[in-house]
């Protein structure tokens, strides 16, 4: 396997187009820690009804997963999640601007995540400001990129969580999936963290190279567009994440799109 780059925290790197973590302890402006407020606010709510413009909090079986361990609601995940009760799937894309607007105001983003041309509820498709629930060993699954050339602020509330990343020119070595995603793009990668060194599964593996990063409580992410990225939460792990349009990448998102178009027809 290709030597693995650790990341090193650096409080001053500010160029955009390497990843680089920062601190950040105040992106959450509220007295009350975010989970209670998700609890108390919004706890009475179906876990189903927190999908934003990039997934849903449930996907694929995990609505029959919940089922299977009696869990509906947001304030029931919270609390199998703080007493770690049963083992839950990783709820992840819960949409602010969707299905949680009044956070908004709670929320301040770290200057290092602008300017953001897209942070406007009406540009969710773009910017999607999102919340992750994990408990600890869960994952995101295959690398991916965001789509359409985002940017990618990420800023770690509660516990760790680990980065492997690729550059986007490795995604010629990452067997990309064929299905295509908006904007038509080949974005998803059939590779799986567990097996980034399957080289005879993927041969091709063996020609990119994966860094890695772990994020803790009071650190931030900002990720380039179009690197190739997972996580796994080395702990029981909140975080939000943003996304984020400039520009240094408004030139490639308006790319991306005429690409897709062609795509399409």
């Amino acid at each position: 396997m290709p030597p693995t780059i650790e990341f090193a925290f650096d409080n001053s790197f500010g160029c955009t187009d390497e990843p680089y973590v920062f601190s950040c302890n105040d992106l959450w402006q509220h007295d009350e820690p975010l989970l209670d407020v998700l609890a108390s606010r919004y706890g009475a709510q179906p876990l189903t009804s927190f999908g934003g413009s990039y997934g849903w909090s449930v996907r694929y079986r995990q609505e029959e997963d919940y089922a299977a361990i009696g869990l509906k609601t947001m304030a029931e995940y919270i609390e199998a999640f703080r007493s770690n009760s049963v083992q839950l799937p990783y709820l992840r894309h819960l949409s602010v601007n969707r299905a949680m607007p009044e956070l908004r105001r709670h929320i301040r983003h770290p200057q290092e995540f602008g300017p953001n041309w897209a942070d406007f509820r009406w540009l969710d498709r773009y910017s999607g400001p999102e919340i992750f629930i994990g408990q600890e060993n869960t994952g995101f699954g295959n690398f991916h990129q965001d789509h359409a050339s985002v940017h990618v602020g990420f800023v770690q509330l509660e516990g760790s969580k680990e980065f492997t990343l690729f550059r986007p020119e490795d995604g010629e070595h990452l067997y990309r999936m064929q299905g295509a995603q908006f904007p038509f793009q080949m974005r998803n990668s059939a590779v799986r963290l567990e097996e980034i060194d399957s080289y005879a599964r993927f041969p091709n593996l063996r020609y990119a190279t994966p860094r890695k990063i772990t994020l803790s409580a009071g650190q931030a992410l900002f990720l380039p567009a179009d690197w190739w990225h997972t996580t796994r939460n080395l702990t029981d792990s909140v975080s939000y994440s943003v996304r984020i349009v400039n520009g240094s990448n408004i030139g490639a998102l308006i790319a991306r799109h005429v690409e897709g178009l062609g795509k399409l027809v």
